[in-house]
């Protein structure tokens, strides 16, 4: 028997497995899609919660500040460049990344990284600020970021399965 659902039927979990990880058999694709909401997260948090702020380190202006932010906005322009000549579908969802990533940059002001690198050694971390928005939506990315790492883990033995 043949599945033949129509595209109201499959809902909106079938669209966020394509999207996300291909029906959980792209695994790089799938941690792209953690990375991206890790960054939404940091920002949220940098944003609500003052110790958040404590991990960021600023860099005075100057020329090593410049020199950084000119690299990554020359990787941005060629990555995009490539993404249009080639036009991958997973290309332009490395382009979501690195504009969330100038994004957090802008926002932030964190050029080393300090605040995202402690979100992402820490994903399940959750620091309460009282109930309210804040914590429903950082339950919410934490908990797509749980189910993304399960698809990860899918894609890892579905490409195992397809390289044996």
């Amino acid at each position: 028997m043949e599945n033949t659902m129509s595209a109201p039927q499959k809902g909106l979990l079938y669209y966020f497995n394509r999207i996300t990880s291909n029906d959980g058999k792209d695994w790089f694709l799938t941690l792209t899609w953690i990375f991206v909401f890790e960054i939404i997260s940091s920002i949220i948090e940098y944003y609500h919660l003052s110790i958040a702020r404590t991990y960021v380190i600023d860099i005075q202006d100057g020329v090593f500040k410049e020199f950084l932010i000119a690299i990554f906005v020359t990787f941005f322009i060629w990555h995009f460049v490539y993404s249009i000549v080639n036009m991958h579908r997973n290309q332009f969802y490395f382009l979501i990344m690195y504009g969330l990533l100038g994004l957090y940059f802008y926002i932030t002001k964190d050029m080393t990284f300090n605040l995202l690198f402690h979100n992402i050694i820490n994903p399940f971390e959750f620091e309460f600020n009282g109930f309210g928005v804040y914590t429903i939506v950082q339950f919410t990315i934490k908990l797509i970021i749980i189910y993304l790492i399960f698809k990860m883990f899918q894609g890892f033995k579905y490409s195992k399965l397809k390289n044996s």
